[in-house]
């Protein structure tokens, strides 16, 4: 019965609106924006995302605003692909009004937060585990800066035999 009680809980909204304070970051790891109430996705302010999954090759009416490739092969399609339907994976963009991509960013098209003040919102998607990369690399930048930590012969991290 545990068990099932937890599923239960972890299908409901678990960011709440009242939980929030100004310059909060959330970080949903996988879960869609169903885990952040909609109380609490009108206190954001900014929705990043990295971008969006690609069309299938030669077929660009069947684009779609989610991060995840959303197709399933059919033989009663005359391309042999169709959409997944929505709630299956898809999600789309969840708040519109308040996206930008990465490609903005780079791009400088889009400035994101401009106030520390300000509540952003993002969801890795099939990039789970990126966000652990940057703040890794710059944690071992600035170590190094500081002469910090001890340097490893970059032997021990490389296998030389195979499966």
């Amino acid at each position: 019965m545990k068990n099932r009680l937890m599923k239960v809980l972890t299908s409901v909204p678990v960011v709440r609106a009242d939980l929030l304070q100004p310059g909060m970051h959330i970080l949903n790891v996988g879960g869609g924006t169903g885990m952040v109430s909609p109380e609490a996705q009108e206190k954001v302010d900014v929705y990043f995302r990295f971008g969006n999954a690609p069309h299938p090759e030669g077929l660009p009416e069947m684009a779609l605003a989610d991060e995840w490739i959303t197709y399933a092969a059919r033989a009663d399609v005359d391309n042999g692909l169709r959409q997944k339907p929505l709630g299956t994976r898809a999600h789309g963009v969840a708040m519109p009004d308040k996206v930008m991509y990465f490609s903005d960013l780079l791009e400088d098209t889009n400035r994101g937060r401009i106030s520390s003040d300000q509540i952003t919102y993002s969801e890795r998607g099939n990039l789970q585990g990126n966000q652990f990369h940057a703040v890794a690399g710059r944690t071992y930048e600035l170590a190094k800066e500081a002469g910090l930590g001890n340097e490893i012969p970059t032997e021990w991290l490389l296998q030389d035999i195979r499966d």
